[in-house]
């Protein structure tokens, strides 16, 4: 699957907007407010428009809280002021959420709506997607060799609150969902927003009690997804199952082996995110093997991909992610300088508010952060910026003060000490504009 296109009328903040998209990576760059998550949303709406026609699976109906407010103000008769009139907040229907890309080859354009507050997220436009849905469903029960395509959207709060009964699996939870595996079983929670942490934890025992079994002889699946765990945790040597602790753990270099609640929130991200998308991959199409992870298409949503992530691994996780899974196309939001410039071009860069510049590589951070990001000065600090703007009117007020006749000496005096009263902390900086008010008022 890939997505092309997207249309929203009415959807949350959007009165109607209209987006066109990389088929590789799309990072979503704005101000707080301006629609990233949102658009996340939407897309998750769109994607669920697979889960229509797979019997057991959730898709993502567009709720009622997504549907837009309109700020309706009422004029008072009197003809008086404004400030006192009351304002109305209208549902604007219909809601709507339109995709189009290629679906299992298949140039496609779906429509997802809600046009009632008591309704139901419709489907008659997305009826081509749920219908070839059900086909694809219907081969691959008949054992059908099809390629399923991937999907998966990860939240802001995709390990919030996660308790330390779900990094473990002991005793007969090891074995206990072994052969009941179905391929669309990679289908689980791939339209919620968090990531399953014990259902990873649990997969990547059942292998290791498989590679038990078979004597060392690594599964293809468990080995897909080491190697893709292993390409995007910054410094990963190695992944195996400790089931004494009924952990899994990962050796890294410079810090040994540590078992999953022992790693920083970054690598338990990563590594989970990574993990999840790698074993969804493995499951949906096992007959691709160790070309799982390179071969697999689909669409993966993420929502602040350098949530817990060091500056130096936010230079490089966009390139990790597109390396390892080089079919998929990647939708993230970000506020990081670091990933814009890891892109490989502007045509991925995508600006809520404003315009996007054709290249990227070739631009300092401090470039991005002004020219990109609406950041001034990004070079110093906002506290220095203020401090050098008072002392330069500072400066300014002392000149105006030598000439100002002697009955608003007194005012000028005030206004000077109130202008550097909130940099007490820097006694080095009061002190010096003090002494050049000394020397310049005679005291």
């Amino acid at each position: 699957m890939r997505i092309d296109r997207l249309t929203l009328t009415n959807f949350k903040g959007f009165a109607r907007c209209e987006y066109a998209f990389h088929p590789e990576v799309n990072l979503l760059v704005g101000v707080n407010g301006t629609g990233k998550t949102s658009l996340l949303d939407a897309l998750s709406v769109a994607i669920g428009g697979w889960f229509l026609g797979l019997r057991g699976y959730d898709t993502r109906h567009i709720r009622q809280h997504e549907v837009r407010l309109q700020a309706n103000q009422a004029t008072p008769k009197n003809g008086t002021s404004r400030r006192g009139a009351s304002v109305n907040w209208e549902t604007q229907y219909p809601c709507s959420v339109e995709a189009s890309g290629l679906v299992m080859g298949k140039e496609l354009t779906w429509t997802r709506t809600l046009t009632t507050p008591r309704g139901r997220t419709t489907y008659g436009g997305a009826r081509a997607m749920k219908d070839l849905a059900t086909r694809t469903e219907a081969a691959v029960r008949d054992g059908g060799d099809i390629v399923l395509p991937l999907l998966s959207y990860y939240g802001t709060g995709r390990l919030w609150d996660i308790p330390r009964e779900q990094f473990q699996v002991k005793g007969e939870k090891l074995i206990s969902r072994r052969e009941k595996r179905s391929r669309l079983a990679g289908y689980r929670n791939s339209v919620d927003p968090r990531i399953s942490v014990s259902d990873l934890t649990r997969w990547i025992a059942e292998q290791s009690w498989i590679e038990f079994q078979q004597a060392g002889e690594v599964p293809p699946a468990f080995s897909v997804v080491k190697r893709a765990i292993l390409g995007c945790v910054e410094r990963a040597k190695d992944l195996y199952f400790d089931p004494r602790r009924g952990q899994v753990v990962l050796e890294i270099d410079g810090q040994g082996a540590q078992p999953f609640d022992n790693l920083s929130d970054g690598q338990r991200t990563v590594m989970a995110m990574a993990g999840d998308i790698a074993q969804k991959a493995a499951t949906l199409n096992p007959s691709l093997g160790a070309d799982a992870l390179g071969e697999t298409p689909g669409v993966v949503l993420i929502d602040e991909l350098d949530l817990h992530l060091h500056p130096v691994w936010q230079r490089r996780v966009i390139e990790d992610l597109r390396t390892t899974f080089s079919r998929m196309q990647f939708f993230a939001s970000t506020h990081s300088p670091f990933l814009i410039q890891s892109l490989r071009s502007g045509d991925e860069l995508l600006m809520l508010d404003g315009e996007p510049t054709a290249q990227l590589a070739n631009k300092t951070l401090a470039d991005i952060a002004e020219g990109i990001m609406g950041v001034p000065n990004p070079e110093v600090s906002k506290r220095y910026l203020e401090m050098k703007n008072t002392a330069t009117d500072y400066l300014k007020a002392l000149d105006q003060a030598v000439m100002a006749p002697e009955a608003k000496q007194a005012a000028f005096q005030e206004a000077l000490a109130e202008s550097i009263a909130p940099f007490a902390d820097n006694p080095a900086y009061q002190a010096f504009l003090e002494l050049k008010r000394a020397a310049k008022l005679g005291e």
